[in-house]
């Protein structure tokens, strides 16, 4: 609940969302330009607005093509609107929220219960006696000696002379007691039995609560790790002033949840449990309600409600009803909860599904055909998406520039700018030919669009494939493992400088050798090399670089299946811990 106006959305595809209205206007319309983007081909690109203006709020159409319309009316070109106006637009389906109500003050002030005006009764009980476990409400405390008695009355069908006992006649009080709470669970289940969103689903349990008891002034309030997150506010409007605080004591919010109890004070205004700071006292309020809502597991928050009208004092059955009610919104809420959770859930799926897709597609499937070398590369993110980045880029004079990546970070922040890595690159490959400033250029970039100490370790390789000479910059990664032919000899590729995105102006130096036949080139991310055995120690780069030079007569593609072939099993199959990339550079 915001101190704006909102405007609640019903779009065709997916759950409403409201935005508020805190400027002095609000845009709507297909452009993304506009503050509520609504993506219906009916619409203008600029379609409406939303304006504050002097005497209220109003609706004006920006001569869009299809029109728009409030409460079912086309407007020519501006309207005043107010709380619960409909304003359609295409097949889009807006209303106009205006919630003019105070707030609820929780008190800290400490103070007794005056028994002689309040009732507190289990709620358990109470929803016994709501649901004819109990005869009456009366005799959630009758005595066991009562019980015994009509029990033994019933024992004894016939009069002394022989004659049958006639049964004392139902009393029609009673029966229209329960009744009156039978039809009201009736209707408040048939009114929650269809799917609301949860904001939504709250303000209708408080208007619920309105219709079952005739209430002024009520709040549902949900239950937080250290507080209490008031999520609805209702004010009777022909009754009560909609903009005065609510102050309720937080020892009865409490109790009311700690302890499963429902309360009912018959004169608030006698009772300093009620009036903390004598606010109570001050609005006359003479009557108030209080109820867990309680799943029959768990309580998640309370519903409270008071009066001032003499004639309205509330009673044992309004308790009851109140209680009852809390216990049917409470299990709602939770079922709500947990399709919000559900559907929160599958879209997070759906789109990291597509966001993996996509990375999938901008990453090389497989090496260049490049006569007299065997080159590839691959990924295996440790979450759906990852931030390690391998790619082959042609480069003019016939050259061949081969890169790698590993963003800080994982999963989709990562990958995000995994993906502004790649454009960067991608960019800068093209306008410059020099492969210091092709990092230089990445860098500045990443810099100015990534956050604060977010960084990329990079590898990027220029190839001559005709001479074999290689022109490289090691931006703060791993170097780079060159094992010779015949003799075996293993080169680390050091030079080049810093990492990526740290700072904005970096100099990098340009590193140069060559690669002869034989000769076969791994450039690899630390989820390879720091991957974790049975006694805690990590696979290691030495361990990798013995495989390389016992492996380095095998083609590119078999080696490097050899290299995560072994990389598992060395982890005993165990998940990655971190995204796993190789590039491998052989020349035969």
């Amino acid at each position: 609940m915001g101190s704006y106006p909102e405007i609640l959305v019903r779009p065709l595809h997916g759950e409403p969302f409201r935005i508020p209205v805190d400027k002095s206007i609000v845009t709507i319309g297909r452009s993304k330009r506009n503050d509520l983007v609504l993506a219906d081909q009916w619409l203008s690109r600029y379609h409406a607005e939303v304006r504050v203006e002097t005497g209220g709020f109003y609706v004006h159409d920006l001569d869009s093509r299809n029109g728009t319309l409030v409460n079912g009316e086309r407007i020519a070109r501006k309207v005043p609107i107010q709380n619960g106006d409909v304003i359609t637009l295409g097949d889009q389906t807006l209303t106009f929220v205006q919630e003019l109500s105070g707030s609820v003050i929780i008190s800290e002030s400490p103070s007794e219960l005056d028994m002689e005006e309040t009732v507190v009764v289990p709620t358990e009980q109470l929803l016994a006696a709501s649901y004819g476990q109990e005869e009456t409400w009366d005799n959630l405390q009758a005595s066991n000696s009562a019980k015994s008695s009509k029990a033994a009355n019933m024992e004894r069908p016939e009069r002394s002379d022989g004659s049958e006992r006639r049964q004392p006649p139902e009393d029609p009080e009673r029966i229209a007691k329960q009744n009156r709470i039978l039809t009201a669970l009736s209707q408040a289940n048939r009114a929650l039995i269809s799917d609301r969103p949860i904001d939504e689903l709250m303000d209708f349990i408080l208007e619920l609560a309105f219709r079952v008891v005739k209430a002024e002034r009520g709040f549902l309030m949900l239950t937080t790790k250290d507080s209490f997150d008031v999520k609805a506010i209702r004010y009777d409007s022909d009754d009560s002033d909609c903009t005065e605080d609510i102050t309720f004591s937080r020892s009865i919010a409490e109790k009311v949840i700690t302890e499963k109890v429902s309360i009912l004070t018959r004169n608030a205004m006698t009772d300093p449990r009620f009036h903390s700071h004598d606010s109570i006292v001050a609005v006359g309020i003479r009557s108030a309600m209080c109820a867990p809502l309680w799943d029959n597991k768990n309580v998640t928050g309370l519903i409270y409600v008071d009066s001032r009208i003499h004639e309205n004092i509330f009673n044992k059955d309004d308790l009851s009803l109140l209680s009852s009610l809390a216990n049917v919104a409470a299990i709602k809420i939770e079922n709500a909860q947990l399709m919000k959770q559900k559907h929160e859930k599958e879209r997070m799926e759906h789109e990291l599904d597509q966001a993996r897709k996509l990375q999938e597609e901008l990453l090389p499937s497989r090496g260049p055909d490049l006569n007299g070398w065997d080159i590839t590369g691959t990924n295996t993110p440790c979450y759906t998406v990852g931030g390690d980045y391998f790619d082959f880029l042609s480069r003019p004079g016939g050259k061949l520039a081969f890169a790698l990546g590993d963003v800080s970070g994982k999963g989709a922040k990562a990958a995000m700018m995994m993906m502004v890595l790649r454009a960067t690159v991608h960019s800068a490959a093209e306008r410059q030919t020099d492969v210091s400033s092709i990092m230089s250029q990445t860098s500045r970039v990443l810099y100015h669009n990534s956050e604060e100490q977010s960084y990329a370790t990079f590898f990027f390789g220029d190839l001559d494939p005709v001479s074999g000479e290689l022109k490289y910059v090691n931006a703060g990664h791993i170097p780079p493992i060159l094992c010779r032919e015949p003799s075996s000899e293993v080169v680390r590729l050091e030079t080049g400088g810093t990492v990526l995105g740290l700072f904005e102006e970096t100099a990098f130096e340009v590193g140069e050798t060559s690669l002869d036949p034989g000769d076969v080139l791994v450039v690899f991310t630390d989820g390879l090399s720091e991957t974790w055995g049975e006694n805690d120690e990590e696979f290691g780069e030495e361990r990798l670089s013995a495989l390389i030079k016992q492996h380095k007569a095998l083609p590119a593609e078999t080696l490097m299946e050899k290299l995560q072939e072994e990389v598992d099993q060395y982890s005993l199959g165990e998940h990655p811990t971190d995204d796993r990339t190789i590039v491998v550079v052989k020349r035969v």
